[in-house]
């Protein structure tokens, strides 16, 4: 499945080494009745990303700790409270509808300001069929995968973005959001996939030697061919991961 894609002012950087601050936990204190929604490590487990009903959160994990978080409650009040306030594209689109602030799921990027978000919960920030490549940064939507199926799952190499459908798992180009392969797989209702992590000192550059997967009869070209993912297969009860580097499909 083909998304449509939108970037601004090209697509989000996978190479940025920027931290989360966290400086930027809001001051002020709100209610504390948020839903959790999802819960998931980053590549090497030392941080951990909460999805909520309300936003997201990342916590550290030795020691662990909250060390960040965004509550959507407390920057729309503030964003509309702020009438001087220079607002995005996105913002100048929804200035005049009330809107959402849960998160279904967060992929992290290593320790980078790069995140990977899902809409969410009764209220959801976007829409569950998009992911959305978010710098926080900067405190913006650098670019977006749309789908016709709500997202399960999505999870994050330098290289690589791979998303779960109910019926597909679709690997996408990090630099450039081209689609490089879908899996086509049973009803995957848990959006179950997972990918091998690349090392955070592996320079993507470094990591481009094109591989070859042949792939209904003709032969796909895929950079970046370490990447091993796993997932349903076709007939329910399989388990298929694919091999990029050496350019093979096992199902058991």
């Amino acid at each position: 499945m083909t998304p449509n894609t939108q970037t601004e002012n090209g697509p989000a950087s996978a190479n940025t080494n920027v931290k989360i601050s966290p400086d930027t936990v809001p001051s002020k204190k709100l209610p504390n009745n948020d839903n959790l929604l999802s819960l998931s490590f980053n590549q090497d487990g030392g941080c951990l990303a909460v999805g909520t009903s309300y936003g997201f959160r990342i916590c550290n994990v030795h020691p662990f700790q909250e060390t960040f978080r965004r509550d959507f409650r407390y920057i729309d009040a503030e964003s509309s409270n702020s009438s001087d306030k220079k607002e995005d594209t996105e913002t100048k689109s929804e200035s005049n509808t009330k809107r959402g602030t849960g998160i279904g799921r967060v992929a992290m990027l290593h320790r980078t300001n790069i995140l990977a978000l899902v809409g969410g919960g009764q209220s959801p920030r976007y829409s569950p069929r998009r992911v959305i490549i978010y710098d926080d940064h900067l405190s913006k939507t650098t670019g977006e995968l749309s789908f016709q199926r709500r997202v399960l799952n999505v999870k994050l190499r330098r290289d690589r973005i791979c998303v779960a459908l109910v019926d597909c798992v679709s690997v996408y180009n990090f630099s450039d959001y081209k689609l490089l392969d879908t899996i086509h797989t049973c009803d995957n209702e848990l959006g179950l996939m997972d990918i091998n992590t690349d090392p955070a000192s592996v320079d993507v550059a470094e990591d481009e030697s094109p591989t070859a997967k042949v792939k209904d009869g003709k032969k796909v070209i895929v950079k970046g061919g370490d990447l091993i993912l796993a997932c349903p297969g076709a007939s329910k009860g399989q388990v298929k991961v694919e091999l990029y580097g050496q350019c093979k499909s096992v199902v058991s």
